[in-house]
């Protein structure tokens, strides 16, 4: 018991403390309970500051390269990826971006050019040192002025190895398209079929430096670029045939036939496009020359 005032409910008298009856109607106080104050309702306590979770900080945006840095990384990736081509293969990287493929041929196109002039500047300097021992020398350096068709061959000679290679990577997609029907993107396709064939940028590279420091009357680097012909010519074949086989499990047509059919394709495509490039652009780089000597 405390020591509150209490009142009797029934008359509102005032009661002491410990009675057990109102003195004034007799009422029973012992069936009533005692007026309680309610409760205030219930506050959310303050968690301390240190248990309140703390905002992250967010990661800055990393801005995109670009200029030098830009083509630092592009270049970067594309000698490593070259490097993993060299290493292995027979086995892609899915990472690597779509104009890698592209890129390696370009270069191994533009290497093996570069070299057939070479040569073709080591032969005409030596024409002339061989012509200027005659009397009539003036007449004779005229005739073999030839720098100018010399370049004019070369970019036609880039162009026709650059659709040569089209043609092996088309036809290889085609064939691929056909035996399965997995999705194939075709700048993914050119990447793994560059990647079989990189090791020609290296037999390029040799012949075309082999050709720069040696002397005009050398032509080793004739020789040496013969030599590598043969196993080029290996290399490309072999990785026609396997880009269209690999990891092919489930082929809607017999493997062997395909690859049959794909080089009698690439056969008779070669053919046609040497029968055209023989008419058109001989024609024209004859026509330039004999234009030299009437002149």
């Amino acid at each position: 018991m405390t020591n509150q005032t209490r009142f009797c409910p029934h008359c509102g008298n005032e009661l002491k403390p410990d009675a057990k009856f109102c003195p004034k109607c007799g009422y029973a106080l012992g069936t009533t309970t005692e007026p309680t104050t309610p409760n205030e309702p219930d506050r959310p306590t303050a968690q301390p500051a240190a248990s309140q979770p703390q905002p992250q900080a967010q990661p800055e945006p990393t801005a995109a390269p670009s200029g030098p840095n830009k083509f630092q990384k592009f270049s970067g990736n594309y000698f490593s990826w070259y490097l993993e081509t060299l290493r292995h293969p027979s086995q892609p990287r899915v990472d690597a971006h779509r104009f890698f493929g592209l890129i390696s041929l370009l270069v191994e196109a533009l290497l093996l050019v570069l070299t057939f002039m070479l040569l073709g500047q080591k032969a005409i300097n030596l024409a002339n040192r061989m012509m200027s021992s005659f009397d009539d020398s003036t007449q004779f350096a005229s005739y073999l002025n030839l720098n100018g068709v010399l370049f004019k061959t070369g970019l036609i000679l880039f162009l026709i190895i650059v659709f040569i290679l089209a043609i092996y990577v088309g036809i290889a997609y085609a064939f691929r398209r056909v035996m399965t029907n997995l999705p194939l993107n075709f700048w993914d396709f050119t990447n793994q079929f560059a990647g079989t064939t990189n090791l020609l940028m290296i037999f390029n590279l040799i012949t075309f430096l082999l050709g720069l420091i040696t002397g005009s009357g050398n032509f080793s680097s004739l020789t040496i670029l013969m030599i590598f012909m043969i196993p080029a010519n290996l290399i490309l074949n072999a990785a026609f045939i396997f880009i269209i086989v690999d990891d092919v499990d489930h082929s809607r047509m017999d493997k062997f036939y395909t690859v049959l059919l794909a080089e009698l394709s690439l056969v008779v495509a070669l053919f046609i496009f040497s029968l055209i490039i023989g008419s058109v652009v001989g024609g024209s780089i004859m026509n330039d020359i004999q234009s030299l000597y009437n002149s």
